[in-house]
């Protein structure tokens, strides 16, 4: 089921939470809404839903498949919506809640028992939770009980899925897990999904495509790899990761580091390990040129896949280079020490921003 949003407002009082969002969703993709708190994904999601109502709007438009859902409540979109905090009934067991979906529907729609037993026993097998059917809430752990939440969803075979920062409550390692097995699962079963989040990494490796949003506004939507390696604004760079910040010039196309701020001054961005560390200013690509900047070693971190490196420049600003263990190695660096940094990789941006 593909959806589309064409022109969403949305005020609570004073406050707007959506400003002219559209967006498409193909059938059977994954998609994320990643931004920071307050920029209106949830907004966004429960319109999806039929929780809220948009504004009134001219060319306002919330489609299914080609269907207007503006005017339909909530139980006529199928759709399964997922929280963050799980909200299973602590009174039933794995299997109840599992089918607590089917067992409430108007009784000439309602399926058999044995139906109702067929379909519970397959979500047990596809959320690999197949020997706790009669557990309750209470004694499973939070990624156990996040995988019913979201198998009580499916029970009723939506035609969207709704994602409200399902893993939020949980530790590093269960999400990490859980991120792995979500995506599995929609490459099993290739319901159209939303995942409201504002995990930048949840978003990279689970998402087929990543709306960004900030401001009630979307700042940006494509693929994991275009909206990480093509940023449309220095928001999107920073919001996707740690950045370096520079402020520079522009001279014959080229970037000069190490400006002053101001209102002409261009705001360099440099993800850490776009950067590289030298002993001596002569090692550099431009020979301590204006692409290179001195600083000061003040931390080195070894631990982990690559290896941090935090510098302070003259000004006290700060840096965070990662490098390869082995050019680690080669540097043989120790705080205190003075290095020089150069670009291997810039973006530019002019405008300022906020979150």
């Amino acid at each position: 089921m593909s959806i589309e949003v064409r022109s969403l407002h949305k005020t609570f009082g004073d406050f707007v939470a959506l400003r002219d969002v559209s967006v498409e969703i193909g059938s059977g993709e994954l998609v994320a809404l990643l931004g920071p708190s307050g920029s209106g994904k949830t907004t966004l999601l429960r319109i999806i839903a039929g929780l809220e109502a948009p504004d009134p709007h001219p060319g306002t438009v919330v489609r299914v498949d080609g269907a207007a859902l503006h005017e339909r409540s909530a139980g006529e979109r199928g759709v399964g919506f997922v929280f963050q905090h799980y909200a299973l009934f602590r009174h039933m067991t794995v299997f109840d809640n599992i089918a607590f979906g089917l067992t409430v529907r108007p009784r000439a729609q309602r399926p058999s028992k044995e139906q109702i037993r067929h379909k519970v026993n397959e979500l047990l097998q596809l959320i690999q939770l197949e020997g706790l059917a009669g557990r309750f809430p209470s004694q499973l752990s939070g990624g156990q009980r996040q995988r019913v939440a979201l198998a009580r969803a499916l029970a009723i075979e939506p035609r969207i899925l709704l994602l409200d920062e399902p893993f939020g409550a949980l530790d590093a390692k269960v999400r990490q897990d859980l991120r792995r097995w979500l995506r599995k699962l929609h490459e099993e079963l290739h319901v159209t999904t939303v995942l409201v989040t504002h995990d930048q990494e949840e978003a990279l490796e689970v998402a087929d495509r990543i709306v960004v949003m900030n401001h009630a506004r979307v700042e940006q939507a494509g693929t994991p790899e275009e909206v990480f390696h093509h940023p449309a604004s220095g928001f999107v760079m920073d919001f996707l990761g740690h950045v370096n910040l520079f402020h520079g010039r522009m001279e014959g196309g080229q970037s000069i580091l190490d400006g002053a701020p101001g209102p002409d001054a261009a705001r360099i961005y440099v993800r850490p390990f776009e950067l590289d560390i030298h002993r001596e200013a002569a090692e550099t690509s431009d020979g301590g040129g204006p692409n290179t900047v001195k600083a000061r070693v003040a931390r080195v971190l070894a631990a982990g896949p690559a290896a941090k490196v935090e510098l302070s420049r003259a000004d006290g600003e700060p840096i965070l280079v990662e490098l390869p263990h082995t050019r680690l190695r080669e540097l043989n660096l120790t705080v205190g020490d003075d290095v020089f940094v150069s670009l291997k990789e810039a973006r530019i941006f002019s405008e300022d921003y906020s979150i």
